[in-house]
């Protein structure tokens, strides 16, 4: 792992940067990060040799809508996990509380 006084070196549109390891993760983790961020930027860039505020901005909204959707996903599927977990319980809870007969097991 990347610790806190480790630099990471990476690249974002031509610009080097000096990056501390992103969120404790080791130095693939910060370049990929980067990686990303340099692809979002060229997609908005469209060959524009010169980076603007508005360019970073639209990366910036590219990368924020990503990860809102992809949150909102999350969210959905822990929901749907949740009933099966819940629906398997009682499902349990039945099976657990049917007591056999005097004749052997229930089939």
């Amino acid at each position: 792992m990347t610790g806190q006084g480790d630099l990471v070196q990476v690249e974002i549109f031509g610009e080097r940067y000096a990056l501390r390891g992103l969120g404790g993760e080791d130095a693939t983790y910060t370049k990929r990060v980067a990686h990303y961020v340099d692809q979002q930027i060229h997609e908005v860039a469209g060959g524009t040799a010169v980076l603007s505020i508005k360019m970073a901005v639209l990366a910036s909204l590219n990368i924020a809508d990503a990860f809102l959707q992809l949150e909102a996903w999350v969210k959905k599927e822990e929901t749907a996990a949740a009933a099966k977990i819940q629906e398997l319980e009682a499902e349990l809870d039945t099976v657990i509380a049917r007591k056999p007969s005097k004749g052997g097991p229930e089939r």
